[in-house]
């Protein structure tokens, strides 16, 4: 029965994606841009770390970009990866909930796991359709996986299905978003040496190096090499340190210290309840929670969820009072239920997302890629072909003016001796973008050859004849990914991001092997044409 209720939650969902027939995209546009350019190069081809840069692992697209390859337009194959993955992973949700879980508990954290694979929304309050973030959602709902099995002894002893779960879900995370995989790991270890689990483990040692045998005959030895050299890169690189709050802000800030009491509070019932290796397992695990929800935009603590799972699956059968007099069967069950209570702004959000979505209409929205087969997705035009600008000035009073200045978090650039406008795109990107590539692709000389763009994207060539600029990084986090190679560098007069285009410039200007001639200037970009080396 629990079984056909997974599948049953999934029909759902699917009915609710596929029904709709087109991707309808009206928040976070930006994320979209980098995974269609992305799985797109892997349809053709090409290999992450290798061919391009990118810090996300190689399965974060792999569905996206497998399905593409099989003729499927963009919208579809997006949504299709998201019930792909949900599909892949409900074995394991089953086996978690029929080994550990029971009644309620199980039903609604299965469910759970199943919209966090399909939702389009990141969680937290927007209601606006997006597809962004969702290689953290799938993280999240691995991880919530492993979480359960590693803390919840089995009433149905399997080391083999334990192993295989823990082995592959490790291999996913570390292919995925490898900050998962390093918060995770060691309390996963920890649980495995606590339970002696000799067996799961070995089973588990097994499959992860199956899948890793499969991925390094797939797309090569040198794949492991470029993956961490990206990583290395990218971690030194200054202009996304954190995409949200900060970590003292997610420790003690009025949004987050409810959640982390509830923690704390889990903590010390499980081990007052006799449960010591179950409460420091939780204890070893809490570091991870607060790491991966500082790592992700949105700072949404999926986390509560699992914090809830456990400690109602962990209560005592029995009355059982601490030094306080407390029940603790009671006290467990309350904390579970204001976890719940906390995230469930989040997980209603989640939870209704895609029906929401299928109730929406296509009117005011715009196809996106050019191609009937692309007419599968689209987007909001009044959010991306209506640009709008935000600029700065300077005060008149030289004593405000420097303290501005040391605030400002994005400053004039130069180019050639000369600066450039202070001014950051706010609005309009896909138009820009098209505007852009039809103005390249009128000017001899450039089509098949590759620009880079000194901002956060690089992806004209999906809206004209350029080509993709090999090496370069579909997201731009820093360095000089793709610079060496680039043809051509467009320069925008107003960058979605100023600090990248600060982060590149600078990197041009350090380059003395390099040399830089304008080709033209318009509205909208300087382009530059890069010389022998």
């Amino acid at each position: 029965m629990y079984l056909f209720f997974l599948v049953a939650v999934l029909a759902i969902e699917a009915g609710l994606l596929l029904g709709k027939g087109v991707l309808l995209i009206d928040q976070h546009e930006g994320d979209a841009l980098h995974l269609l350019q992305i799985v797109l190069r892997m349809a053709g081809g090409e290999v992450p770390h290798v061919d391009f840069t990118t810090p996300v692992g190689v399965l974060a697209f792999a569905p996206v970009s497998w399905l593409i390859s099989l003729g499927l337009g963009a919208g579809k194959a997006m949504m299709g990866g998201m019930l792909l993955v949900a599909l892949l992973l409900l074995p394991a949700i089953w086996w978690v909930g029929y080994s550990r879980l029971s009644g309620p508990v199980a039903w609604l954290f299965g469910a759970f796991v199943i919209v966090l694979c399909t939702a389009l929304v990141y969680g937290g309050g927007d209601q606006a359709a997006s597809i962004s973030m969702y290689y953290n959602r799938w993280a999240w709902a691995v991880a919530l996986l492993l979480v359960v099995v590693a803390v919840v002894p089995s009433v149905r002893r399997n080391p083999g299905a334990d192993g295989v779960l823990l082995g592959l879900g490790l291999v996913f995370l570390a292919l995925s978003k490898i900050t998962f995989f390093v918060a995770f790991l060691p309390g996963i270890l920890l649980a495995l040496i606590l339970r002696r689990a000799i067996a799961t483990s070995l089973i588990g040692l097994v499959a992860a190096a199956v899948a890793v045998l499969l991925v390094t005959l797939i797309l090569g030895v040198g794949f492991w090499a470029a993956y961490v050299d990206d990583l290395a890169t990218i971690s030194r690189a200054g202009i996304r340190g954190f995409p949200g709050q900060t970590l003292p802000y997610l420790l003690i800030g009025p949004a987050f210290l409810a959640a982390n009491l509830c923690l704390l509070a889990g903590i010390v019932l499980l081990r007052q309840s006799g449960r010591a290796a179950e409460g420091l397992l939780l204890l070893i695990f809490a570091p991870a929670f607060v790491y991966v929800t500082y790592q992700n935009w949105g700072n949404d603590p999926k986390w509560l969820i699992g914090l809830a799972v456990l400690l109602m699956a962990l209560r005592p059968d029995r009355a059982m009072n601490n030094a306080f007099g407390w029940d603790i069967r009671r006290a467990m069950g309350v904390v579970a239920l204001v976890s719940l209570v906390l995230i469930l702004p989040s997980v209603l959000n989640l939870s209704l997302a895609n029906l929401r979505h299928a109730r929406m209409s296509a009117s005011g929205y715009f196809q996106v890629l050019p191609g009937a087969q692309n007419a599968d997705l689209a987007m909001q035009a009044k959010r991306m072909l209506a640009p709008s600008r935000r600029t700065a000035f300077s005060l008149a009073d030289p004593a405000m003016r420097a303290m501005a200045d040391a605030a400002v978090t994005w400053q004039d650039d130069i180019l050639f001796g000369q600066p450039l406008a202070t001014c950051k795109l706010e609005s309009g990107l896909v138009g820009v973008l098209i505007q852009m590539a039809r103005d390249l692709d009128a000017l001899p000389g450039t089509s098949g050859r590759s620009v880079l763009m000194a901002d956060t994207f690089s992806n004209l060539w999906m809206f004209g004849a350029t080509i993709p600029l090999p090496g370069g990084a579909p997201w731009y986090y820093g360095g000089e990914a793709g610079m060496q190679r680039a043809d051509f560098i467009l320069v925008p007069t107003c960058p979605v991001t100023p600090m990248a285009r600060t982060g590149i410039l600078t990197a041009l200007a350090e380059r003395r092997d390099l040399t830089l001639s304008e080709v033209m200037r318009n509205d909208l970009f300087i382009l530059l044409r890069r010389g022998p080396d």
